[in-house]
C-alpha cells in the first residue's frame, strides 16, 4: 500500500492479493474492508522466492526474502501483483487507551498485584521489581523501637540516640504511643510489608466472568530460575572456589543444615481460603521474601554472669562444672536439655522428669532465643544465638495477655502484639556463640565445658569494652543476616555458569554486579515462573517475572558499614537515618523517610511512593490487566 501526495491531489493505491480482491467483490466496497490498522512486518512477502529489492535498482541484495510492497509511494519501481502467500506474521500493537483485556472464551491463570491505591488488580503476565534495600531499612526501623536496650554498648551515640529515634517516630511518622504504632504496623501489613515483602498478593483463575481460587504450581522457566530461587529461598550455598555445579552449589531439604555460605532469605508462597469450598488452596495467597533463616527456642543455662558494666547488662553463661550447670566429666554429659532447646522440644516434649539427674540442679535461667545454624556439621564454628535481653523479659510493655484462651497469662514484653514488632525485638538482639571446650574460642569439640557469650566471626568471643570502643565488631540477628546476604550475593554473582544469572548490572568488581567492591555494589536477581492451575489444566498458565534488586549504597545511607578487627560488619544503632529509595536505589536522588510513603502521616497523596511519585518496596513493571 502506498500513500502518494502530489499537489492538491491525494491518491491511495492498493495492491491486493487474490484474497483481498475476493473480499472487495463480496462486500461490495473497499471502505468496509478495513476496521483498524496496525504496525507489523507487513512490508515483506514471505512467499516470494526472491530476495527483497531496494528502492534504487533491481539488485536483490537484502538478507530478507520477499519484495517490499509499495511503502514508499514510488509505485513504479515495485511489482503490482502480490501472491496469495502474503500474510502478516508478527503484529506490533500500539498501547491501547485502556489496558483492560477480556476474553470470555478462555480461562487464564492471573496474578493479583496491590497497587499504591491499595486495590488488588489481576494480570495475565506480570513483571515486578522488588527493592531489597527498602525492606532492610524497615528491619532497622522495627529494631530501633528497642534501641534503649542496646544503646549503651552497641551505639556510637549512646547519649542521644534513643531521644533521636523517639523524635523521628513522633515528628516524621507521627507515632506517639503504642496504639499509634500498632496502627502504623497494620498499615504496612495491609500493603504486604512486614517480615516478608510481598511481590504479588494472590493467584486466581479468570474464566471471563469471575476470579476462582484453586491450587497452583510454580515452575521456574530456566535452570537459572530454579537455582536463583534456591539461593533466595535459603536452601543454597556457594563454595568460595566453586564452579556453580556439583561442588559449588548444594541444596538441602532444610534450609539450615549442611550449608557453608547460607542465604538469610526465605520465600513464602501462602495459601488462601476458597470461599466456595471453605478450604485452603495451595499457592493462591501472597508471595513474599524476607529474613527468615533462623529458628526459635530457649537457652537453658546456669552460671549467669554480667558481660558489661555499662548500662543495662547483657548476661554471659559460663558452665564449666556441676555447680554452674555442667557435668564434671565427659562421660556424665547426658543433660541434653542444657543450652539451646527448640521451641517444640521445650514446650511439647519436656516433662519435669527430664530435668532430674546430674547437671540440672543449677540450671536457673531459661531465655527465649533465636538461633542461626551455620554449617555446624562441616566446620568448627558453632551455632549463633540471639537471646532476648534479661532486662527486657522483666519489663511490662503491655497488659497481661491470654495464652490459648485459657487461664494462663503471659507478659507482653513488646510495644504491641503485632508480629512485625516481635521481629524488630529479635533483629536487634546481640549475637552469642557457644564454647564446648576449654579454649574459650567458641569452637565445638568433645570438651566437658560449655559457655555462651557475645561473639564475632569464627566463633570468637568479644569483650564489652572493645565493642563499645569500636575496636571489636558486634552482630545482631539483623546485621548477621545482612552479612550473610552480602556473601550469598557476591558469591552468586561470581558464578560463571548457566546455573546462575544476574541481570541489569555489569562491569563491577565481580561479574554480575556493578560497583567497586563489597562496600558499594548493585545486583539484580531475576526469577521467571510459569504458574499452573493444578485442577484446571486448560487454564492458560501465567508467566511471572520478579527481579530482586539490591543497591548497597541505598542501604548504607541508613545502616553504616564498617571494618574493624579485619571484619566487615553493619552497625544498626548509630543514627536515626531511615531512607527508602525504592526504584531510585542507583541514583539516590529520590526517597521518603516514611515507609508508608512521602507525607503519609499528613494524609499525603504519595502512598508507598516518594514525593517524585517513584515506587518504594516494589513496582509493577509490566502486566496485562483483566477485569470482568
Amino acid at each position: 500500500m502506498g500513500y502518494i501526495n502530489s499537489a492538491t491531489t491525494t491518491t491511495l493505491q492498493l495492491n491486493l492479493t487474490d484474497r483481498g480482491r475476493n473480499m472487495m467483490l463480496r462486500n461490495g466496497g473497499f471502505l468496509d474492508l478495513f476496521e483498524k490498522f496496525s504496525l507489523s512486518d507487513c512490508d515483506i512477502d514471505y512467499r516470494n522466492t526472491q530476495l527483497h529489492a531496494d528502492t534504487t535498482s533491481t539488485t536483490n541484495d537484502s538478507a530478507q526474502l520477499g519484495f517490499l510492497p509499495d511503502y514508499t509511494g514510488n509505485h513504479q519501481n515495485f511489482r503490482e501483483s502480490i501472491n496469495n502467500g502474503y500474510n502478516i506474521r508478527n503484529f506490533i500493537y500500539a498501547t491501547p487507551e485502556t489496558n483492560v483485556i477480556s476474553d470470555k472464551a478462555k480461562s487464564f491463570v492471573v496474578t493479583g498485584f496491590r497497587g499504591t491505591d491499595n486495590a488488588v488488580k489481576y494480570y495475565k503476565e506480570i513483571e515486578v521489581d522488588v527493592y531489597l534495600h527498602d525492606i532492610l531499612v524497615l528491619y532497622k526501623l522495627l529494631a530501633s523501637k528497642y534501641v534503649g536496650d542496646h544503646k549503651d554498648i552497641l551505639s556510637s551515640n549512646p547519649t542521644t540516640i534513643e531521644n533521636n529515634i523517639n523524635t523521628f517516630f513522633e515528628d516524621v511518622l507521627e507515632v506517639r504511643n503504642n496504639t499509634q504504632y500498632l496502627e502504623f504496623l497494620n498499615t504496612l501489613s495491609e500493603f504486604g510489608v512486614g517480615q516478608y515483602l510481598n511481590f504479588w498478593d494472590s493467584i486466581r483463575v479468570y474464566d471471563g466472568s469471575s476470579f476462582q481460587t484453586t491450587d497452583f504450581n510454580l515452575v521456574p522457566e530456566k535452570d537459572y530460575g530454579y537455582f536463583n530461587s534456591i539461593a533466595l529461598a535459603g536452601g543454597a550455598y556457594v563454595k568460595v572456589n566453586g564452579k556453580g555445579v556439583n561442588d559449588g552449589i548444594a541444596f538441602d531439604q532444610t534450609p539450615l543444615s549442611g550449608i557453608k555460605i547460607p542465604s538469610p532469605f526465605s520465600m513464602m508462597f501462602s495459601p488462601s481460603v476458597d470461599s466456595r469450598t471453605n478450604r485452603y488452596t495451595l499457592g493462591s495467597g501472597p508471595a513474599g521474601i524476607g529474613f527468615a533463616a533462623y529458628d526459635m527456642g530457649y537457652l537453658n543455662c546456669g552460671g549467669t554472669n554480667l558481660w558489661n558494666n555499662t548500662g543495662e547488662a547483657y548476661p554471659s553463661f559460663i558452665m564449666d562444672n556441676q555447680i554452674n550447670g555442667w557435668a564434671t566429666e565427659v562421660s556424665n554429659i547426658n543433660n541434653v536439655f542444657v543450652g539451646f532447646v527448640t521451641a517444640i522440644g521445650m514446650e511439647s516434649s519436656i516433662t519435669m522428669s527430664n530435668f532430674e539427674g546430674m547437671g540440672y540442679s543449677n540450671i536457673n535461667t531459661t531465655v527465649p532465643s533465636a538461633r542461626l545454624v551455620i554449617d555446624v556439621t562441616q566446620s568448627e564454628a558453632s551455632p549463633t544465638y540471639y537471646p532476648i535481653k534479661l532486662s527486657r523479659l522483666t519489663k511490662k510493655e503491655g497488659e497481661y495477655v491470654n495464652i490459648n484462651n485459657e487461664k494462663g497469662l503471659g507478659i507482653n514484653i513488646t510495644k504491641t502484639t503485632h508480629p512485625s514488632d516481635t521481629l524488630g525485638l529479635l533483629l536487634g538482639n546481640l549475637e552469642y556463640t557457644s564454647n564446648w571446650n576449654t579454649n574459650q574460642q567458641g569452637r565445638k569439640s568433645l570438651g566437658p565445658y560449655m559457655s555462651i557469650q557475645p561473639s564475632k566471626d569464627n566463633g570468637k568471643f568479644v569483650t564489652a569494652n572493645k565493642v563499645k570502643a569500636q575496636t571489636d565488631p558486634y552482630y545482631t540477628l539483623g546485621t548477621r543476616m545482612m552479612k550473610m546476604m552480602d556473601n550469598i550475593f557476591t558469591n552468586l554473582a561470581g558464578q560463571g555458569s548457566q546455573y546462575w544469572k544476574t541481570d541489569t548490572y555489569s562491569g563491577g568488581f565481580k561479574a554480575g554486579v556493578s560497583g567497586s567492591s563489597i562496600n558499594n555494589y548493585n545486583i539484580s536477581i531475576p526469577i521467571t515462573w510459569h504458574i499452573y492451575a493444578n485442577s484446571q489444566p486448560n487454564a492458560i498458565p501465567c508467566k511471572a517475572t520478579v527481579r530482586f534488586k539490591f543497591n548497597k549504597a541505598a542501604l548504607t545511607r541508613s545502616i553504616s558499614y564498617n571494618t574493624v578487627s579485619s571484619q566487615n560488619y553493619y552497625r544498626m544503632f548509630d543514627n536515626d537515618n531511615f531512607y527508602f529509595f525504592g526504584e531510585a536505589g542507583e541514583t539516590l536522588d529520590k526517597f521518603t523517610r516514611d515507609p508508608r510513603g512521602f507525607g503519609s502521616a499528613s494524609a499525603s497523596t504519595y502512598p508507598f511512593q516518594t514525593s517524585a511519585n517513584t515506587a518504594i518496596f516494589r513496582k509493577l513493571i509490566k502486566g496485562q490487566q483483566l477485569n470482568y
